[in-house]
């Protein structure tokens, strides 16, 4: 829609000097002969610009109703003038105009004041949307570390969350696409699809993934550097050749495509459709910083994930390679399991529950110095071997090192050994004293030793052991003091007793 320049004069040679540089503008003019008249002349019509003759703007009252009217202050004014205006009278108008144009109107001044006063409003524009486009960036960079996690990022809500800031809430919003697309590769030369539209109040999900073939435009966004922007009339093409560069799934969801801002980052597209204006390279870059911090921690998150996967997996091959009951790791794995049940029925953080989960099975790492021999020993041991073994606490911890990916574990290692009551070894800890991930892992391994068979002693039946750890009890070799562990994994033990049960029979008994 072309501007509307108003012309307030009662001058008609002023009127169509000014109305003649405004076409050759390409704005449409409305001249009215007095302020009443104006607001009629206009009737719905919401000007951008207003000429006013200086009569008719006596101490600013009259600009300051004409401004009210359509929105306020925003509207420029210029003020026709006579060369020997005094000068007291223009200070007075001074805050409610942008400039003036002296009459006689000149008709190539007053183009030249309509084309800098257009270069100043877009340049106004420009600005303001790039300070609006700063202001999504920071908040969208915000939100993604906000809930960035590297072992539970979900790509699926960062897309979620580009699509609330991007996608359109309503036909107005010109700025903004109708549609959001977000395309990985499936490993079958082809890709999976998340789309993301705009159903009038806001972006909808669509409840299922496409698998769409590389159709042309991927292939022009890789070649335009991994960002880029198209309009269908670009290099003067045709609305109905312009939809053969997409994949027919797509055309299904969007209808006719009529511009496209796209990028490429890591093998993912995220696609941009139909923006209620041609789109440019600006648009372009926008996405992309909207796209890039999800799609940078998305690339970041899997990275952690496969170095922790590596980490776990050698942990738990150490793991096995102490573990001295010679069933293939099932003590270890069962002594992981156990220390989850227990820290969960505590309600203990989930990063704790998880940490506790991988660290457990190193408890008795400190063994790999231990003779098995030893450690199997059908007889009682003597005092002499029994310091030998009390020695794979501190062993264990020494092998564990400081790595912060392994201070819980270490901490197993070197407490697990260690009596609420004082009488553990190796430092006789006691109370709040010891670690609460060793005292977890203590009743977790008093548990499995009662169940378990060695050459030195038979096994009890989950009652018994359930039993001997609430009450006290057990043999020469396992004579069991509740005083021996902390209250609260007592309690927690009770609670989940029957889990217990179910670990031991599920995993390698």
């Amino acid at each position: 829609m072309k501007p509307i320049v108003l012309i307030l004069s009662k001058s008609n040679v002023d009127c169509e000097a000014i109305s003649q540089a405004a076409v050759s503008q390409g704005c449409r003019t409305v001249a009215a002969g007095s302020v009443e008249e104006a607001p009629v002349c206009l009737g719905k019509l919401v000007p951008s610009l207003l000429y006013v003759d200086a009569e008719f703007a006596k101490g600013g009252g009259t600009l300051r109703s004409l401004a009210g009217a359509w929105g306020g202050s925003d509207i420029p004014v210029i003020l026709i003038i006579k060369p020997d205006i005094k000068h007291a009278h223009l200070k007075s108008l001074k805050p409610w105009v942008h400039d003036y144009l002296t009459t006689p109107v000149v008709r190539e001044v007053a183009a030249a004041q309509l084309r800098n006063l257009f270069r100043i409003k877009d340049l106004e524009q420009a600005t303001d949307k790039a300070v609006s486009n700063l202001e999504q960036w920071l908040s969208r960079c915000e939100s993604v570390v906000h809930y960035f996690d590297p072992f539970s990022f979900d790509q699926a809500k960062a897309q979620d969350d580009l699509a609330q800031r991007l996608v359109r809430r309503k036909q107005t919003d010109v700025d903004r696409p109708a549609c959001l697309m977000v395309a990985v590769p499936d490993g079958k030369n082809s890709l999976r699809c998340d789309i993301h539209t705009s159903n009038g109040t806001g972006p909808a999900k669509l409840s299922s993934r496409i698998t769409i073939p590389e159709a042309m435009v991927f292939h022009r966004i890789k070649a335009e550097n991994g960002a880029a922007a198209f309009n269908h009339f670009d290099r003067g093409g045709r609305l109905a050749d312009f939809q053969s560069h997409f994949p027919p799934e797509v055309l299904q969801v969007t209808d006719t495509i009529y511009n496209v801002v796209g990028l490429e980052h890591s093998g993912m597209y995220v696609l941009a459709f139909n923006y209620g204006r041609p789109v440019t390279s600006d648009d372009a870059l926008f996405l992309k910083g909207l796209s890039l911090p999800g799609s940078f921690l998305g690339v970041v998150a899997g990275n952690v994930q496969d170095i922790s996967e590596s980490f776990l997996v050698m942990a738990q091959a150490l793991a096995v390679a102490t573990d001295s009951q010679g069933d293939r790791g099932a003590h270890v794995r069962r002594m992981n399991e156990y220390a989850r049940v227990i820290a969960e029925s505590m309600s203990l953080p989930g990063r704790f529950v998880q940490t506790i989960a991988y660290s457990a099975q190193l408890h008795d790492v400190g063994k790999i110095y231990i003779h098995p021999d030893l450690l199997e020993k059908p007889l009682r041991l003597t005092s002499q071997e029994f310091d030998l073994v009390k020695k794979h606490p501190v062993l264990g911890a020494q092998i564990l090192g400081d790595s912060p990916l392994l201070s819980i574990a270490r901490n197993i290692a070197l407490t697990h050994h260690e009596c609420w009551d004082g009488s553990g070894y190796p430092r006789g800890l006691s109370g709040e004293s010891i670690p609460l991930e060793g005292a977890i892992v203590k009743v977790a391994d008093v548990y499995d030793a009662l169940r378990t068979m060695h050459s030195y002693k038979s096994s009890y039946s989950h009652g018994d052991a359930r039993r001997i750890i609430l009450a006290g009890g057990g043999d020469d070799l396992h004579e069991i003091r509740t005083s021996q562990f902390h209250p609260d994994v007592l309690k927690a033990f009770e609670q989940a007793e029957a889990q217990f049960d179910d670990i031991y029979q599920s995993v390698g008994a």
